[in-house]
């Protein structure tokens, strides 16, 4: 454990940070005393003349707590206004979601006495009609309280500190934020364009996993889709970027030969993609590991993908500290470490081994591997957090993967296509389409069914944790083993040679 955690720093960094974000959240104190023994620790390392890295990984984790405590005091500055009623400027940070008797929006002051320029509101519309956009500047009158309850953690995720009952006045530039505005539309055009080529509800579905709009979904369908266990489809994450970058990255290869070139359009894409889709924590970490990756590659330099992934997560908390309270970021985080760590080298070393002559059954086990990784990686945050999970969820996402990849990659060429010419672009999309229609007919079946969903006790947490655990250590068991048994070879071929043996280490 020790060995493989030398060998990857960063995971090791985003570990320690990911703690000392969680319990800055709680605690200031315990925050400053953290970063005073970081400091020590950072010293203590110089003066040992220890690998120049986890120095390195010590003054990361000093600025993260720095910047953890700068995060406090300005929270603390902000929820002053708790109690006060502010009217003026806003730009709307998306366009209204509508519930039962109300809408919310997420506001950025700009220009309203009593908040300070980029102060975030949730706000919540009471009765009347929202005339506005994500992208327009609006002015509102609200009446302000500090982010509390079951939500204040989502909230300081998305450093949001603020809530308040909302009056909307007037749309008083519209368009006002050009960035926002332009996103919005092209999220309008998709949107128009599914729903004008095909069915409604393969539209509904294809517009959450295009970029993870999923207001267009009956209740009774977003029921069967936590049944099924397949709601990380309908938010956009990892896999989606990665098919979209798969697209760029292959026709990149095909047409474009200077890499520096090829690291930018990989770069290109993940921030385009990554601003479509509302800059989610889940979308926000992918975009991150893909646009090391394209640094890599600009460095030719090789990426280790548990690396990777931990210093993409360093990155995030060293921006945003509280990003770490966001369970869509901790389930994409712990999913995607679940595949690297332990499907992705199990896969590799059965076709090291040639355990499995035929494809199609290397990559049904593949697709089973990646699976039960990530359900099992996730398994704590998902009982500590729904009190459930999917007895379905296997067979559903085993039935959906490739299906989901097809619709997402037909549907994107589809309505790229469509812009310039509609005839091809709306038969691309009709058979996106096709294929949609038996992914909602998958989720349906499965998440329909009576024991589709299985409840747990208050000591359920504490099992999934151990169960981790368990899988962890005998994951490590089996890599010592496999790397004790090649030196045992690579022993006897020497002593073959007449050469000394070499030691465990």
């Amino acid at each position: 454990m020790l060995d493989y955690m030398k060998r990857r720093p960063m995971l090791l960094c985003a570990l320690i940070a990911a703690a000392v974000c969680a319990a800055g959240y709680y605690s200031r104190a315990a925050v400053f005393i953290i970063g005073i023994g970081l400091i020590l620790l950072f010293f203590a390392m110089l003066y040992k003349k220890i690998n120049p890295v986890f120095p390195a990984v010590a003054l990361i984790l000093v600025f993260i707590s720095a910047n953890l405590l700068y995060t406090c005091g300005k929270i603390e500055k902000i929820t002053k206004a708790d109690g006060t009623v502010v009217s003026g400027g806003f730009i709307a940070l998306e366009s209204p979601e509508k519930y039962d008797g109300f809408y919310s929006a997420a506001l950025e002051a700009c220009g309203c006495p009593g908040l300070e320029n980029g102060t975030r509101v949730l706000a919540f519309f009471y009765g009347n009609k929202t005339e506005f956009e994500c992208g327009d500047i609006i002015s509102a009158e609200i009446s302000l309280r500090k982010a509390d309850g079951d939500y204040k953690a989502g909230s300081y995720a998305d450093k949001i500190y603020l809530t308040g009952s909302a009056e909307f006045t007037a749309v008083t530039e519209k368009g006002g934020d050009f960035i926002l505005s332009a996103f919005n539309n092209v999220r309008r055009y998709i949107t128009e364009t599914l729903f004008g080529n095909i069915g409604y509800r393969e539209a509904a579905t294809l517009a959450a996993v295009v970029f993870g709009d999923d207001s267009y979904f009956t209740e009774e369908f977003i029921s069967n889709i936590r049944g099924a266990g397949v709601s990380h489809v309908m938010v956009v994450s990892g896999m989606h970027l990665a098919v979209i970058v798969s697209l760029v990255t292959r026709f990149s290869e095909k047409f474009v030969y200077s890499r520096g070139l090829k690291a930018f359009l990989m770069f290109l894409t993940v921030v385009l993609m990554t601003a479509l889709c509302g800059f989610t924590k889940s979308i926000i970490r992918a975009g991150v590991c893909y646009i090391i990756y394209a640094v890599g590659i600009l460095l030719k330099r090789e990426n280790d993908s548990v690396n990777t992934l931990g210093g993409a997560v360093s990155l995030i908390l060293a921006a945003e500290p509280f990003a770490v309270l966001s369970v869509s970021f901790q389930l994409s985080v712990l999913s995607t470490l679940g595949i690297v760590a332990a499907a992705v080298p199990v896969m590799r070393y059965i076709a090291c081994k040639r355990l499995f002559k035929s494809r199609l059954l290397f990559s049904v086990l593949s697709s089973f591997a990646v699976t039960m990784s990530a359900l099992l990686f996730t398994l704590p945050v998902t009982v500590y957090v729904f009190g459930y999970i999917s007895a379905v969820s296997v067979a559903a996402n085993l039935l959906i993967s490739y299906a989901v990849t097809a619709a997402l990659s037909v549907s994107a060429a589809g309505l790229a296509v469509f812009a310039l010419f509609p005839p091809a672009g709306s038969i691309l999309l009709r058979a996106a389409g096709a294929v949609t229609e038996y992914i909602n007919f998958i989720i349906d079946e499965f998440g329909s069914l009576p024991f589709a969903v299985v409840t747990f006790g208050k000591y359920t947490f504490v099992l999934s944790v151990i169960l981790l655990l368990a899988i962890t250590a005998a994951l490590f068991s089996c890599k010592k083993r496999e790397d004790m048994l090649k030196l045992k070879k690579l022993n006897r071929k020497i002593v073959r040679e007449g050469g000394n043996k070499l030691k465990w280490r």
